[in-house]
């Protein structure tokens, strides 16, 4: 009861900024600041904390009238390296990729080949500018931590808090080349006013605005005394959109792991 009438609180201000008033226009924009700035804080405080990350899932893939069932793990060391396998029946292997910031990696167990590519060359490729930061939060249903947090305005959707930025950019310390200066990204996120989880989001960037990418987040269980998103989806809004359901089976959280990746010496390099 008491989170309730804190919500009705907070947002009857924001109710009230939205009918005929007397208020000066800098005034509304203070409090409509205000309330960004909470949320975008209990959003932050309640996202999961992890170091390392390991969860196997199941899951099925559809791009056209192409449909897939496999199963699969994640680890994840934050910031570091993303490491996913995936399996087809009889639980043989058929892919295992590294992501680090700098780089990707894929063993492809079925045609005995290999690649290793900058990340730059996969943007060019599939024309995104998807960086280790923005999948690494699109898998853990987090923020993007190192973009800018000033430019969110708010709204109340789906009995959700919707933040909305038109211009996301990196922040300028964490710049590394003139790629990044260049991303302009527009963002909505869905906030449940209960736990401050992000339960939606969607993302497409300025320059290239027929691609987007919406993730969705549900079926939130403890971890460790952490909500986490046992089943997540992803939509690729494309010429050809591709839409991914995960569901986990299992989840462990700050166990170190190790990251393999050797490649036999029969395979071709890509």
């Amino acid at each position: 009861m008491n989170r309730i009438l804190i919500i009705i609180f907070a947002f009857g201000l924001i109710v009230l900024n939205s009918c005929k008033s007397s208020k000066p226009v800098e005034e509304k924009a203070q409090v409509q600041k205000q309330a960004v700035d909470t949320i975008f804080q209990n959003m932050q405080k309640h996202q999961i904390q992890y170091d390392w990350f390991g969860g196997k899932f199941i899951a099925n893939s559809k791009t056209g009238d192409k449909k897939h069932n496999f199963t699969g793990q994640f680890r994840i060391r934050k910031d570091s390296v993303i490491w996913l396998s995936i399996y087809a029946t009889m639980n043989i292997e058929i892919f295992r990729i590294m992501i680090t910031p700098d780089s990707i990696k894929m063993l492809n167990r079925l045609e005995k080949t290999y690649f290793c590519k900058g990340v730059s060359f996969i943007n060019q490729k599939f024309n995104t500018d998807v960086d280790f930061d923005i999948l690494q939060s699109l898998l853990m249903g987090t923020d993007f931590a190192y973009y800018e947090t000033n430019k969110f305005t708010l709204n109340i959707n789906e009995n959700r808090y919707k933040l909305s930025t038109l211009g996301r950019r990196k922040l300028k310390k964490y710049v590394k080349s003139q790629e990044d200066l260049e991303k302009v990204m527009v963002q909505n996120m869905w906030i449940n006013p209960e736990n401050y989880k992000i339960t939606k989001q969607n993302i497409k960037q300025v320059k290239n605005p027929n691609k987007k990418v919406i993730a969705v987040y549900q079926d939130f269980r403890a971890v460790d005394g952490q909500l986490f998103p046992y089943d997540i989806s992803f939509r690729l809004v494309d010429e050809k959109p591709t839409n991914l359901s995960m569901k986990y089976r299992s989840i462990i959280i700050d166990q170190e792991l190790t990251f393999p990746f050797k490649v036999p010496k029969k395979y071709k390099k890509l």
